[in-house]
């Protein structure tokens, strides 16, 4: 079956499953449901599924294993994006003829005409979306700030169409989609999530298929990571952005665009380069999307407004004269790395570690060689020992811990005054650890500190 224009209306025309139950997943079944469609409910923990569905407007309904679904009696299945594309039971379903999709594929689709704006990339993607819709609507403009940043595509279908959609999109969302946005931001390419894609050179070839599927449209890069611009150098249509390019921060840290100052850079409250430069992605995004330049006004109301998102290098205080500051939403090396960058000429000691995927540390032990004054490592469970081993060699101490509130206490004794405790796992949180959210909440809580 081939999904086309209108795609969500041929999809609920079907015979459709949709699998995982988390908020896409729900988005989706209850959207169906207030269609008079029944679908095929699917989740790898059906129990705990029925409930959350339950919970819903689709109300109590059974929920399926994988294993247990007779693929014949289906024609599209619309996976959610925690649910790999290579799972063996997709080419299974597959090979008796089944349409594999997401919601973020329908919606492209059903909005190819809409003024949407696409955000993804490895790392930045939330701070970039979350300055491209402050700017826009402090120019007046109405906007929806959807998709992986946390509220699903699904919602905005009913409503009225928006002078702007921003949409973050993850390379889980972007592994199965049939349309190129008009414009789309990449922030940034570093190995990440290669248990879900199967390799790092499948999730390049997944991030991009957001890019690479058509029809042409315009596309912004950061021209801070050599990967991204590397692997987009042949985009017929492409904008550099950050450290060079239309968009860019100049010499005296203010963001110039084709060479007239904009804003001061220094005026963000969050802290790093690498914000600076996601700043310059949005208003590449802004530009492209618009045709215009957004006014100094609107840029700076945005930015002096953004106080930053929860556990992206997000500093929660100050205590005994220590510093911390939760960035557990760095789940690789590479987003770890341009955290240390940050704290530069302070005294650091960094709490890393969580599962091991095995993705080059590199990143991490070149940003903590060049830490000035030599970083303090300490590495959490449960694979601690090639961070260990790897680390030991550029950090002034690496002591391993047995859980994040015995990490909080070490780095305490271990930072002298003045000093930082960044919490950048660089690593993704072990199975059973509740998620990265549940990991600043520990972080918060053992440092004495709440979240904001």
């Amino acid at each position: 079956m081939t999904l086309d224009r209108g795609s969500l209306d041929a999809v609920l025309a079907r015979r459709v499953a949709v699998w995982g139950m988390g908020a896409e997943g729900l988005a989706f079944a209850a959207l169906a449901v207030g269609r008079g469609v029944v679908p095929v409910l699917i989740d790898d923990h059906p129990a705990e599924a029925a409930e959350r569905v339950a919970a819903t407007p689709v109300g109590e309904r059974a929920v399926l294993l994988p294993a247990d679904v007779d693929w014949g009696s289906v024609d599209v299945v619309v996976r959610a994006p925690g649910v790999s594309r290579y799972r063996p039971e997709l080419a299974a379903a597959e090979a008796v003829g089944v349409t594999v999709t997401t919601a973020m594929a329908l919606w492209l689709v059903d909005h190819a005409d809409a003024p949407v704006l696409a955000i993804t990339g490895t790392k930045g993607k939330s701070t970039t979306a979350a300055l491209a819709a402050a700017i826009l609507e402090a120019d007046g403009r109405k906007v929806e700030l959807i998709g992986n940043i946390g509220v699903p595509v699904l919602d905005t279908y009913g409503h009225p169409r928006p002078d702007a959609y921003v949409v973050e999109i993850s390379s889980y969302q972007a592994a199965d989609v049939t349309r190129s946005p008009g414009v789309v931001v990449l922030t940034s390419l570093a190995p990440d999530h290669l248990d879900w894609h199967g390799g790092v050179e499948a999730y390049y070839r997944d991030k991009l298929r957001l890019v690479e599927v058509g029809p042409v449209g315009h596309l912004a890069v950061s021209a801070g990571n050599d990967e991204a611009v590397a692997r987009t150098a042949g985009h017929p249509d492409r904008t550099l952005f950050g450290p060079a390019g239309r968009v860019r921060v100049d010499d005296d840290g203010w963001v110039v665009v084709d060479g007239t100052r904009l804003v001061d850079a220094g005026r963000l409250r969050v802290p790093g380069r690498h914000n600076a430069w996601n700043l310059c992605g949005a208003i590449a995004g802004i530009v492209l999307l618009t045709g215009e330049v957004p006014s100094t006004e609107a840029v700076g109301s945005a930015v002096d407004g953004f106080a930053g998102l929860p556990s992206r290098c997000h500093v929660l205080g100050e205590r005994n004269g220590i510093t911390y500051v939760d960035d557990a939403l760095a789940s690789n090396p590479f987003a770890s790395a341009a955290s240390i960058g940050t704290f530069d000429g302070r005294a650091l000691t960094v709490i890393v570690g969580g599962a091991d995927r095995g993705i080059d540390p590199g990143p991490l032990v070149a940003a903590l060689a060049a830490h000035r004054p030599t970083a303090v490592v300490v590495v959490l469970p449960p694979d601690p020992h090639r961070l260990v081993t790897a680390l030991a060699v550029v950090a002034a101490r690496v002591t391993p811990v047995a859980d994040l509130a015995e990490a909080v206490l070490v780095a305490e004794d271990l930072t002298p005054a003045g000093g930082v405790v960044l919490f950048s796992p660089g690593a993704p949180t072990p199975e059973g650890g509740g998620g990265y959210r549940a990991r600043s909440q520990a972080f918060s809580g053992a440092a004495g500190l709440p979240e904001r």
